[in-house]
């Protein structure tokens, strides 16, 4: 024999209407705490030649060189089209959506990520993604 327990519960439209609003007042609240900011360009504490040791600012091969709205290795140079900055536990973490051409046929265009990471020390971590983030120093301007 089983026991059968029922709960007053009023169930009608505007209990289906508060659980609806409930819901997206946290679906809404989660978005507005993600702290993205959409840049038109790269923020200039990053701009200048960077390599992946002091050794190798002199070596074009080595180095990448980051301006406002540009980001030149020697396979491509490709165009800031957006950075967006995120929140991280260690600084800011910025993304570069751009449109890069191959210096061997500029013709050739593809949109690419790049995920940099820096700090206060002259140095960052940039790749197309988390697991393949490299290190690199700030080369000194001639």
């Amino acid at each position: 024999m089983a026991l059968e327990v029922k709960l007053p519960v009023p169930y009608g439209a505007d209990n289906t209407m508060r659980i609806i609003i409930a819901f997206a007042s946290v679906l809404l609240s989660g978005a507005a705490l993600a702290d993205s900011v959409r840049h038109p360009s790269v923020p200039e504490r990053l701009w200048g030649t960077w390599a992946p040791s002091a050794d190798l600012c002199t070596d074009s091969k080595s180095t990448f060189v980051v301006s406002a709205k540009g980001y030149v290795t020697s396979q491509a140079n490709c165009a800031i089209q957006w950075v967006t900055e995120t929140a991280g536990a260690d600084g800011p973490i910025y993304s570069a959506h751009m449109r890069c051409a191959s210096r061997a046929e500029p013709q050739e265009t593809s949109e690419v990520n790049q995920i940099i990471v820096s700090n206060d020390r002259g140095q960052l971590s940039a790749g197309p993604d988390f697991k393949d983030l490299k290190s690199y120093r700030l080369c000194p301007t001639n």
